[in-house]
């Protein structure tokens, strides 16, 4: 193979989170705004709980290669973006060598643990990514 080329294997999701990515992303197609009611991450989205379990899943499966300082560093480039496109790339791309490996809970709570960990609340009711999670953006922390 010529140095120049490289060729990429293409994620496998399992077929819950096809159907997942499928329907958010005809969501996101349709616009949120009629669909999904706007909010923020700085409303609280996500339970306390998801945090917690999200740090063990974190640690055990993205620590290696993302310290949290990673996150700070980056997060400006997700700002005014919906949340779910954050959580598509970790569900679609990470781990790194094993992608789409995790289940869709596991990613979730990650997501929780990064939000929790820069300092965005909790809420009263956990983050989902198959109920109106494209409707809510990304701010500043």
């Amino acid at each position: 193979m010529n140095k120049s080329q490289v060729y990429l294997k293409p994620p496998m999701l399992s077929p819950s989170k096809k159907i997942t990515v499928i329907f958010s992303l005809l969501l996101i197609s349709l616009g949120t705004t009629s669909v999904a009611q706007q909010r923020n991450i700085s409303e609280g989205v996500y339970a306390e709980a998801q945090a917690i379990l999200g740090k063990d899943d974190h640690d055990a499966n993205c620590k290696a290669c993302h310290a949290m300082k990673f996150y700070r560093d980056i997060w400006f480039a997700w700002e005014e973006r919906p949340l779910m496109n954050f959580w598509y790339i970790l569900a679609s791309e990470m781990p790194s060598d094993n992608p789409g490996s995790l289940s869709d809970d596991e990613y979730t709570n990650i997501v929780a643990y990064i939000l929790s960990d820069l300092g965005f609340p909790a809420g009263d009711g956990p983050l989902d990514p198959s109920n109106e999670m494209e409707g809510i953006t990304i701010t500043p922390f």
